[in-house]
């Protein structure tokens, strides 16, 4: 059973890297942040045997605590540094090794992947020197090997999905932790959610889980309290996100729809018609994304005004404004943007394949690796 949901969770976010890549690797870059910053926050409190790999580790569910007015829940790097920090709990016993043996297959399928890649990235850069033009096909492979060096880099130190978190035994009740603040309302997902910053209005990717939730009615899933597993799709980096790493996801935006912009006029397709659509599509995924990053900072900055003048309340992040819609306006504006989106990433993706029908004999020639070599 377990099996079968962990092949079903799996496939769905090799789906939705599919048509979201982007959003895929911002959220590896602010996961990546959120580990990184856990170091800092175990070293102030003079544990510095913490790495990123167990921040990492901590904030996928690979730890929980059991304490004894409740069943065991899962706690991230932050929290665990707060229950550690307040006595509430000794420091875990964790070796990087105990973390890294179980990664082991993981790192190799790395490897091997990685080779693969750079392997085709540089027969690709081969034909573009030898003037031998790419397929659709091809440019939508180097767009995918462009996101997966990133989400390389920033989850190179993650390890695979724990299958057997390890509990910590917590001899405080939890009930005194949340008195102790005077966490008074009610938890929605582990009696810790008092213990969690608010979205960072820098970030890239909460705006979009929320949109993503509202049009396909993805949000909390009903199930018992607290939760035995954390998402793995959103991060809150304690210390919040630095406008550098903002501005390089911006960047990393333009390469992305700028390498489809930018090759797709030089490459054959079958017919006037597919090759419009295919530009069309590419714009419409570009000028979308473009009006998201743009939305973003306005919002923010009006919010306060909108909340104030609209809905007479305080509000410091346009999520909070929208928040206070009713559910048919939340639709109304972000079910065009994330369907036109969606619909545009189709066309893209099934051209790139149905355009394979009729392609330029120059396209199916081999490389010719002599002509590179020095010759004596």
């Amino acid at each position: 059973m377990l099996h079968s949901i962990s092949r079903t969770y799996k496939f769905r976010w090799q789906l939705f890297t599919i048509f979201f890549p982007g959003v895929l690797v911002a959220t590896a870059a602010e996961q990546w942040l959120s580990a990184r910053q856990s170091v800092s926050e175990f070293a102030a409190a003079s544990h510095y045997e913490w790495t990123i790999r167990h921040g990492f580790f901590a904030d996928m569910g690979g730890i929980k605590v059991a304490p004894p007015d409740s069943e065991p829940f899962p706690v991230d790097s932050q929290q665990l540094a707060y229950l550690v920090k307040h006595k509430y709990l000794p420091m875990p016993e964790i070796s990087t090794d105990d973390i890294r043996n179980a990664n082991k297959t993981d790192e190799l399928g790395r490897a091997v992947t990685f080779l693969q890649m750079a392997w085709f990235s540089l027969t690709c850069v081969r034909r573009g020197a030898a003037r031998i033009g790419l397929s659709s096909i091809e440019l939508t492979t180097l767009a995918f090997i462009l996101c997966a060096l990133h989400t390389f880099f920033f989850w190179y130190y993650k390890p695979l999905d724990p299958d057997c978190p390890r509990v910590l035994t917590m001899d405080t009740p939890v009930s005194r932790v949340r008195r102790d603040v005077g966490a008074e309302e009610p938890y929605i997902r582990t009696p810790l959610d008092f213990i969690k910053p608010p979205p960072d209005p820098r970030s890239l990717v909460t705006p979009f889980w929320f949109s993503f939730g509202v049009v396909f009615c993805a949000g909390e899933e009903a199930g018992p309290r607290p939760v035995q597993t954390l998402a793995n799709s959103k991060a809150n980096p304690p210390e919040g996100i630095g406008w550098g790493l903002t501005a390089y996801l911006v960047f990393f935006q333009i390469m992305y729809y700028g390498l489809h912009l930018a090759a797709g006029w030089t490459m054959s397709f079958p017919s006037k018609v597919e090759w419009f659509l295919w530009k069309i599509s590419d714009f419409t995924e570009f000028g979308l994304i473009a009006v998201y990053i743009l939305a973003l900072p306005l919002g923010t900055y009006f919010a306060p005004f909108i909340g104030q003048n609209i809905f007479r309340v305080q509000a410091s992040s346009i999520l909070e404004v929208a928040s206070m819609l009713p559910y048919w306006a939340k639709l109304l504006i972000h079910g065009p943007f994330v369907l036109a989106y969606i619909a545009a990433r189709v066309l893209v993706l099934a051209e790139s394949i149905i355009s394979l029908r009729a392609l330029p004999a120059v396209v199916y020639q081999d490389v010719s690796w002599s002509s590179f070599l020095p010759h004596v």
